[in-house]
């Protein structure tokens, strides 16, 4: 079939305009759905390893406890926490993460006090991967925005009375 100069020029036309809208619609396209699939990925991850709503003070309580009772070397400290974001925050492949700040008491009443990184593993237990003291804190603010996210930072401040 031969298309004659008339209709080759609306092919012409009808190409020109169509294909760009074509690309940008299928790369829009891609991206929901390259996004989309990230996002569902995360999801997965986040209820693979957070412990259920019933179950997470207690094992936050616990492996808190456990960490502060080794690393300072008493075995009748009791830890307090409040969550810095109710949420996880889930990057790439990692552990969710959680953040707080931490109070540790012996019988004698508070001891410590700083922010705290924490990662939830299989639904059972936390594993704290970084702990930074009000006193750390106070010595190397900067600190702070090597470990934990930026929007947390003047919050970390504000409790270490900076």
């Amino acid at each position: 079939m031969r298309i004659l100069g008339k209709e080759r020029n609306f092919v012409k036309i009808i190409f020109n305009k169509l294909l760009p809208l074509l690309i940008v619609t299928t790369i829009a396209t891609s991206a929901a759905c390259g996004q989309n699939v990230i996002d569902s990925i995360a999801e997965s991850h986040i209820r693979e390893n957070v412990p259920d709503e019933k179950e997470f003070k207690t094992l936050l309580i616990r492996d808190l406890q456990s960490y502060f009772r080794g690393t300072l070397k008493n075995e009748t400290l009791r830890a307090e926490y409040e969550l810095l974001r109710d949420a996880p925050t889930q990057t790439g492949i990692a552990y969710p993460k959680f953040y707080a700040w931490v109070k540790i008491f012996n019988v004698d009443g508070l001891i410590d006090e700083g922010a705290v990184r924490l990662a939830a593993i299989d639904k059972k237990y936390f594993e704290i991967t970084d702990y930074l003291s009000k006193s750390d804190i106070e010595a190397r603010p900067a600190t702070i925005e090597r470990i934990f996210p930026r929007a947390l930072v003047e919050s970390i401040k504000k409790k270490a009375g900076l």
